[in-house]
């Protein structure tokens, strides 16, 4: 599958194509797309075979990161915690940073994997009250891990 071209350079994935790789990834879901320039997907997704089943919504405007909420069950907090980790205002979820993210990537290969992953981490968190996911907004953490990754055996 190609990307669409725009005033001669190859700019992003349409429509089209994100919506038949989510098919193909989950055909179950529910894809509505509008006016050739948003989708929407509603699906069910299962971090691991332990885990509790989440129902997710991506919403998807041409051109721009595709935004996802939990739609159910309703997100809780850690017992210790005042809100939820990674997630921005409308409890989108944060599954990447700035400029990770292209419209010339597949949401199938991209967007819905992470959130499986967030969900995974998300289930860690309930439990332990440490946001094991890495990311943002957590220096000693993140260095932790690179000194960590570049050890000799």
């Amino acid at each position: 599958m190609g990307s669409t071209v725009v005033a001669g350079r190859s700019e992003y994935l349409n429509i089209s194509q994100q919506a038949f790789a989510i098919r193909s990834l989950l055909p179950g879901a529910t894809i509505t797309l509008r006016h050739g320039a948003r989708l929407t997907l509603i699906a069910d997704l299962q971090p691991t075979p332990m885990s509790r089943h989440y129902t997710i919504k991506i919403d998807y405007k041409l051109g721009a990161s595709p935004e996802v909420r939990v739609v159910s069950p309703e997100l809780q907090l850690h017992c210790g915690a005042e809100e939820l980790p990674h997630t921005f205002s409308g409890e989108k979820l944060c599954l990447h940073l700035p400029g990770e993210w292209s419209p010339k990537m597949y949401i199938a290969r991209t967007t819905v994997p992470w959130t499986c992953e967030w969900l995974f981490y998300y289930e860690l968190w309930l439990i332990t009250g440490n946001w094991e996911g890495g990311g943002h907004g957590e220096p000693e953490r993140q260095l932790e891990m690179e000194n960590r990754s570049v050890r000799p055996r």
